[in-house]
């Protein structure tokens, strides 16, 4: 096995590890989307603006961060797999 085979077998190791964190993501992002009805975004401006009823409640919080995190770790993925891809 050549050099260029085995780093062309890693680099397509790598796409499809970070395909499979990001997939995990957006799937774990769609069910908060169908929970709120409503994207990060929206949900993170009806927040600001006190729109979201109970928002101090345990399970709201909890969700608000998880999402908020979500959302960074997808940003995080989708940058690797450009760098990567240039």
């Amino acid at each position: 096995m050549d050099g260029a085979t085995t780093d062309k077998k890693i680099s397509n190791l790598v796409d499809v590890y970070l395909l499979q964190r990001l997939h995990e993501c957006e799937e774990d992002i769609y069910q908060f989307e169908v929970k709120y009805r409503m994207s990060f975004s929206e949900f993170k401006e009806a927040w600001e603006k006190n729109n979201i009823t109970n928002k101090y409640s345990h399970q709201i919080e909890r969700d608000y961060m998880v999402w908020e995190g979500l959302e960074v770790e997808k940003k995080k993925w989708l940058s690797l797999m450009q760098r990567l891809g240039e």
